[in-house]
Protein backbone atom coordinates (compact mmCIF):
# COMPACT_ATOMS: atom_id res chain seq x y z
CA UNK A 1 0.00 0.00 0.00
CA UNK A 2 2.95 2.53 1.14
CA UNK A 3 4.51 1.28 -2.35
CA UNK A 4 1.55 2.23 -4.62
CA UNK A 5 0.85 5.19 -2.59
CA UNK A 6 4.24 6.35 -2.90
CA UNK A 7 4.54 5.44 -6.56
CA UNK A 8 1.21 7.59 -7.31
CA UNK A 9 2.65 10.43 -5.55
CA UNK A 10 5.55 10.50 -7.39
CA UNK A 11 3.89 10.50 -10.80
CA UNK A 12 1.91 12.92 -9.82
CA UNK A 13 4.61 15.48 -8.48
CA UNK A 14 6.30 14.37 -12.12
CA UNK A 15 3.44 15.41 -14.31
CA UNK A 16 4.52 19.02 -14.36
CA UNK A 17 7.81 18.13 -15.77
CA UNK A 18 6.85 15.59 -17.96
CA UNK A 19 7.76 17.40 -21.16
CA UNK A 20 11.16 18.31 -20.09
CA UNK A 21 11.84 15.23 -19.15
CA UNK A 22 10.86 13.57 -22.37
CA UNK A 23 13.22 15.69 -24.41
CA UNK A 24 16.09 15.08 -22.16
CA UNK A 25 15.34 11.19 -22.82
CA UNK A 26 14.70 11.64 -26.38
CA UNK A 27 18.40 13.95 -26.45
CA UNK A 28 20.29 10.97 -27.53
CA UNK A 29 17.58 10.24 -30.45
CA UNK A 30 17.44 13.85 -31.44
CA UNK A 31 20.89 14.55 -31.50
CA UNK A 32 21.75 11.54 -33.69
CA UNK A 33 19.30 12.95 -35.95
CA UNK A 34 20.49 16.69 -36.35
CA UNK A 35 24.03 15.34 -36.49
CA UNK A 36 22.77 13.55 -39.77
CA UNK A 37 21.25 16.40 -40.97
CA UNK A 38 17.80 14.92 -40.48
CA UNK A 39 15.02 16.92 -39.02
CA UNK A 40 14.59 15.75 -35.01
CA UNK A 41 11.15 16.18 -34.72
CA UNK A 42 8.94 12.93 -34.06
CA UNK A 43 5.98 12.43 -35.23
CA UNK A 44 2.54 10.37 -33.44
CA UNK A 45 -0.14 8.37 -35.14
CA UNK A 46 -2.79 8.61 -32.62
CA UNK A 47 -4.80 10.98 -30.97
CA UNK A 48 -3.96 9.96 -27.50
CA UNK A 49 0.26 9.34 -27.86
CA UNK A 50 0.93 12.73 -26.79
CA UNK A 51 -0.83 12.15 -23.21
CA UNK A 52 0.43 7.93 -22.82
CA UNK A 53 3.81 9.87 -23.39
CA UNK A 54 3.86 11.82 -20.90
CA UNK A 55 2.25 9.56 -18.59
CA UNK A 56 4.74 7.11 -18.95
CA UNK A 57 7.56 9.67 -18.29
CA UNK A 58 5.65 10.79 -15.17
CA UNK A 59 5.26 6.93 -14.24
CA UNK A 60 8.96 6.49 -14.57
CA UNK A 61 9.68 9.68 -12.67
CA UNK A 62 7.33 8.04 -9.64
CA UNK A 63 9.49 5.01 -10.05
CA UNK A 64 12.50 6.79 -9.59
CA UNK A 65 10.86 9.10 -6.88
CA UNK A 66 9.05 5.76 -4.71
CA UNK A 67 12.11 4.03 -5.24
CA UNK A 68 13.46 4.49 -1.61
CA UNK A 69 10.17 3.41 0.01
CA UNK A 70 9.79 0.14 -2.57
CA UNK A 71 13.53 -1.13 -0.98
CA UNK A 72 12.42 -0.03 2.29
CA UNK A 73 9.41 -2.94 2.15
CA UNK A 74 11.67 -5.01 0.41
CA UNK A 75 14.11 -5.07 3.38
CA UNK A 76 11.38 -5.23 5.88
CA UNK A 77 10.32 -8.29 4.12
CA UNK A 78 14.13 -9.96 3.15
CA UNK A 79 16.06 -8.67 6.95
CA UNK A 80 14.12 -10.85 9.56
CA UNK A 81 15.34 -13.88 7.12
CA UNK A 82 19.00 -13.48 8.07
CA UNK A 83 20.09 -10.27 7.54
CA UNK A 84 20.15 -8.68 11.09
CA UNK A 85 18.14 -5.43 12.14
CA UNK A 86 19.14 -1.89 12.49
CA UNK A 87 18.50 1.47 11.26
CA UNK A 88 21.66 1.52 9.88
CA UNK A 89 21.53 -1.46 8.00
CA UNK A 90 18.27 -0.69 6.32
CA UNK A 91 19.28 3.01 5.79
CA UNK A 92 22.71 1.70 3.96
CA UNK A 93 20.32 -1.46 1.83
CA UNK A 94 17.98 1.31 1.27
CA UNK A 95 20.59 3.84 0.00
CA UNK A 96 22.75 0.57 -2.13
CA UNK A 97 19.86 -0.53 -3.64
CA UNK A 98 18.55 3.04 -4.84
CA UNK A 99 22.47 4.02 -5.88
CA UNK A 100 23.05 1.03 -7.90
CA UNK A 101 19.25 1.79 -10.03
CA UNK A 102 20.21 5.16 -10.46
CA UNK A 103 23.92 4.07 -11.79
CA UNK A 104 22.22 1.61 -14.39
CA UNK A 105 19.76 3.89 -15.38
CA UNK A 106 22.50 6.82 -16.16
CA UNK A 107 24.92 3.85 -17.58
CA UNK A 108 21.91 3.50 -20.46
CA UNK A 109 21.38 6.87 -20.75
CA UNK A 110 24.50 8.03 -21.31
CA UNK A 111 26.49 5.52 -22.92
CA UNK A 112 24.42 2.38 -24.37
CA UNK A 113 21.73 4.47 -25.93
CA UNK A 114 23.52 7.11 -27.86
CA UNK A 115 25.52 4.31 -29.21
CA UNK A 116 22.49 2.02 -30.62
CA UNK A 117 20.40 5.01 -31.67
CA UNK A 118 23.18 6.02 -33.56
CA UNK A 119 24.63 2.71 -34.98
CA UNK A 120 20.81 2.14 -35.90
CA UNK A 121 20.49 5.38 -37.61
CA UNK A 122 23.60 4.71 -39.38
CA UNK A 123 22.66 1.74 -41.00
CA UNK A 124 19.28 3.19 -41.92
CA UNK A 125 21.33 6.88 -42.99
CA UNK A 126 20.02 5.35 -46.97
CA UNK A 127 16.02 5.23 -46.17
CA UNK A 128 13.89 8.24 -45.58
CA UNK A 129 12.27 7.91 -42.10
CA UNK A 130 9.97 9.41 -39.43
CA UNK A 131 10.37 7.96 -36.04
CA UNK A 132 7.17 8.19 -33.69
CA UNK A 133 7.58 8.84 -29.86
CA UNK A 134 5.73 5.68 -29.13
CA UNK A 135 8.40 3.78 -30.80
CA UNK A 136 11.39 5.17 -29.26
CA UNK A 137 9.62 5.51 -25.78
CA UNK A 138 9.58 1.62 -25.46
CA UNK A 139 12.64 0.91 -27.00
CA UNK A 140 14.22 3.25 -24.59
CA UNK A 141 12.24 2.72 -21.83
CA UNK A 142 12.88 -1.28 -22.22
CA UNK A 143 16.84 -0.34 -22.07
CA UNK A 144 16.87 1.95 -19.22
CA UNK A 145 14.57 -0.12 -17.02
CA UNK A 146 16.77 -3.38 -18.33
CA UNK A 147 20.03 -1.70 -16.84
CA UNK A 148 18.63 -0.44 -13.66
CA UNK A 149 17.26 -3.88 -12.84
CA UNK A 150 20.53 -5.50 -14.21
CA UNK A 151 22.43 -2.97 -11.57
CA UNK A 152 20.81 -4.93 -8.72
CA UNK A 153 22.79 -7.98 -9.63
CA UNK A 154 25.92 -7.59 -7.12
CA UNK A 155 22.98 -6.59 -4.35
CA UNK A 156 20.99 -9.80 -5.15
CA UNK A 157 24.07 -11.93 -4.87
CA UNK A 158 25.12 -10.13 -1.75
CA UNK A 159 21.94 -10.88 -0.06
CA UNK A 160 21.57 -15.15 -1.44
CA UNK A 161 25.40 -15.39 -0.41
CA UNK A 162 24.64 -14.31 3.59
CA UNK A 163 21.52 -16.39 3.11
CA UNK A 164 23.75 -19.05 2.36
CA UNK A 165 21.59 -19.95 -0.41
CA UNK A 166 24.47 -18.95 -3.08
CA UNK A 167 28.16 -19.12 -2.99
CA UNK A 168 30.96 -17.90 -5.39
CA UNK A 169 31.49 -21.15 -6.66
CA UNK A 170 28.10 -21.52 -7.54
CA UNK A 171 27.43 -18.34 -9.53
CA UNK A 172 30.64 -19.29 -11.23
CA UNK A 173 29.38 -23.01 -12.45
CA UNK A 174 26.22 -20.92 -13.63
CA UNK A 175 27.80 -18.73 -15.84
CA UNK A 176 27.14 -20.31 -19.26
CA UNK A 177 23.48 -20.53 -18.08
CA UNK A 178 23.43 -16.53 -17.32
CA UNK A 179 25.11 -16.18 -20.39
CA UNK A 180 22.34 -17.74 -21.97
CA UNK A 181 19.64 -15.68 -20.25
CA UNK A 182 21.48 -12.16 -20.64
CA UNK A 183 21.40 -13.04 -24.35
CA UNK A 184 18.02 -13.67 -24.82
CA UNK A 185 17.03 -11.01 -22.59
CA UNK A 186 18.64 -8.97 -24.79
CA UNK A 187 17.62 -10.03 -27.83
CA UNK A 188 13.91 -9.10 -26.24
CA UNK A 189 15.23 -5.88 -25.35
CA UNK A 190 16.69 -4.55 -28.48
CA UNK A 191 16.01 -4.52 -31.73
CA UNK A 192 16.93 -7.87 -33.69
CA UNK A 193 20.54 -7.03 -34.57
CA UNK A 194 23.60 -8.47 -33.03
CA UNK A 195 25.31 -5.21 -32.32
CA UNK A 196 22.50 -3.72 -29.84
CA UNK A 197 22.43 -7.20 -28.49
CA UNK A 198 25.88 -7.84 -27.46
CA UNK A 199 26.00 -4.12 -25.83
CA UNK A 200 23.46 -5.18 -23.55
CA UNK A 201 24.19 -8.22 -22.87
CA UNK A 202 27.55 -7.88 -21.87
CA UNK A 203 26.83 -4.89 -19.09
CA UNK A 204 24.46 -7.87 -17.42
CA UNK A 205 27.36 -10.30 -17.72
CA UNK A 206 30.14 -7.81 -16.17
CA UNK A 207 27.34 -7.39 -13.13
CA UNK A 208 26.79 -11.22 -13.11
CA UNK A 209 30.94 -11.48 -12.37
CA UNK A 210 30.95 -8.15 -9.98
CA UNK A 211 28.01 -10.47 -7.95
CA UNK A 212 30.18 -13.47 -7.77
CA UNK A 213 32.97 -11.27 -6.22
CA UNK A 214 30.73 -10.09 -3.68
CA UNK A 215 29.30 -13.55 -3.19
CA UNK A 216 32.83 -14.71 -2.43
CA UNK A 217 33.52 -11.78 0.27
CA UNK A 218 29.85 -11.96 1.80
CA UNK A 219 30.00 -14.95 4.58
CA UNK A 220 27.07 -16.49 5.26
CA UNK A 221 24.82 -14.95 8.69
CA UNK A 222 25.87 -16.99 12.16
CA UNK A 223 21.83 -17.13 13.08
CA UNK A 224 22.87 -19.24 16.26
CA UNK A 225 24.86 -15.80 17.19
CA UNK A 226 21.67 -13.51 16.41
CA UNK A 227 19.46 -16.41 18.57
CA UNK A 228 22.15 -16.03 21.57
CA UNK A 229 21.75 -12.31 21.26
Amino acid sequence: MWVVVALLVGTAASWGIADRAFSILSAPLTESMEAAGRDPRLVFTRLIDPFVIYFSVSLLGGLLLALPVLMSMVWRMVAPLGLGKGVAKAGLFVFTSTLLFLLGLAFGYLVLLPFVVSYLLTVAEDFQYALTVREYLRFALRMLLAMGISAQLPLLSFVLARFGLVTAGKLLRWVPYAVLIFFVLAALITPPDGISQVLVAVPMLALYLLGVLVAAVARPRDRSADSSD
